[in-house]
């Protein structure tokens, strides 16, 4: 297989150097960190907003939940307390049933007692009358007109006391009838009230209902969203946890870092600094990593980039200045993440393989050089 990679000239080397020396400074926080801890920052407020909202929610949950208990408590008392009128007024309505047959027994038996008692009476005074007469023109015993006459008194008087009972008891049942009658109507009334009160209970109830299965939904709906801000959180911690460890690990200056830079990607090494190319026998300065086009390409160390543009040769360019005058070069992007003056971190996103400028075959054309001259990448990268 040949690669139709040009060495780049010394001209072209020494421009990209004196751009780097134009452009560097000391490296410091990461755009892609800042950016992190930003939007850890929103996701925090966000979190607090909801975890705040649930903690609403939830307490209103409680509170319905318990008017919800509360009214079945009551609407539990008020179906006692109908059930207990409805078995007084059947009670009622029973005992007014005996006391209308009763009365009407009574009635019977008075207008019986009544017509005997109206015989009698005539009987008694007709008699009287005569006996008297006879007694007082045929001079008989007085002893004698005088028995019959207490006799007759007390026959008298048991049949008007009979009456009068008759009366007593017709007017008692009238009074108890409409005792009675007040009773069943009272509670009546009263059963029409416990009625309403159930009725608007039980709409009260539906109500609660609804609401706690509205808050239930809104609860469960809430915590899924905090779920997922929690974990997207916990994804962005880890993603500023291995920001800050490219930091620290990288707060090595780039000189004693031999053997220990993160590669830019993961590839084939297809040739080697210092190998030959076949077609014009010239030496080459970096290595050259297969990779498909669109991996993503990272800065081996902690620097600056000073140069991100399309260079003659090399396709799009990205140079990182290290300090210490240690420059790495990344050549045949697609697309480049970064701008010049930007600062990138160890295994930070660079840039887009591709196959720009005149290589053909995919991937990363890399080198590390230290004032102006080229090393072998493969001292520098971990092994």
């Amino acid at each position: 297989m040949t690669f139709a990679i040009k060495p780049p000239s010394h001209k072209r080397v020494l421009s990209a150097l004196l751009i780097g020396a134009c452009l560097w400074s000391q490296p410091g926080i990461s755009n892609e960190q800042q950016a992190t801890e930003a939007e850890i920052q929103a996701l925090e407020g966000d979190i607090k907003h909801l975890r705040k909202l649930l903690n609403s929610i939830n307490t209103q949950q409680t509170s319905t939940r318990s008017n919800i208990q509360k009214n079945e408590q009551s609407i539990h008392q008020l179906n006692n307390e109908i059930k207990a009128l409805e078995t007084r007024l059947q009670e009622g309505q029973s005992e007014v049933k005996k006391l209308a047959s009763r009365q009407q027994q009574l009635a019977a038996k008075s207008e019986t007692q009544k017509a005997q008692a109206a015989r009698s009476l005539r009987s008694l005074y007709q008699g009287l009358g005569e006996s008297r007469v006879k007694l007082l023109l045929n001079q008989e015993n007085p002893e004698s007109v005088s028995r019959q006459l207490v006799y007759l008194d007390y026959f008298q008087q048991a049949q008007l006391q009979a009456i009068r009972d008759y009366e007593h008891s017709v007017a008692e049942l009238k009074t108890l009838e409409r005792q009675q009658h007040q009773l069943i109507a009272r509670l009546d009334q009263e059963k029409a009230v416990i009625a309403t009160k159930k009725q608007t209970l039980v709409k009260q109830q539906a109500k609660q209902k609804q609401l706690l299965a509205e808050l239930g939904q809104r609860y469960r709906q809430g915590g899924r969203e905090l779920n997922q801000l929690e974990q997207e959180r916990e994804r962005l911690d880890k993603i500023l946890a291995t920001i800050i460890s490219r930091q620290r690990a990288s707060a090595v200056p780039f000189g004693s870092s031999q053997g220990k830079l993160v590669w830019p990607v993961s590839g084939k090494v297809l040739f080697n600094f210092n190998d030959q190319n076949r077609e014009t026998r010239l030496r080459w300065q970096g290595m050259f990593i297969a990779a498909e086009a669109g991996t993503t390409v990272n800065a081996v160390h902690n620097g600056r980039v000073i140069f991100a543009d399309w260079l003659s040769g090399y396709g799009l360019l990205a140079i990182v200045d290290h300090g210490d005058q240690f420059l790495t070069l990344y050549a045949h992007n697609s697309a480049i993440l970064k701008q010049e003056g930007d600062t990138v971190l160890a295994g930070e996103p660079l840039a887009i393989s591709g196959g720009s400028g005149t290589q053909q075959t995919e991937g990363v054309y890399f080198e590390v050089r230290h004032r102006g001259k080229p090393q072998n990448p493969a001292v520098w990268l971990a092994r």
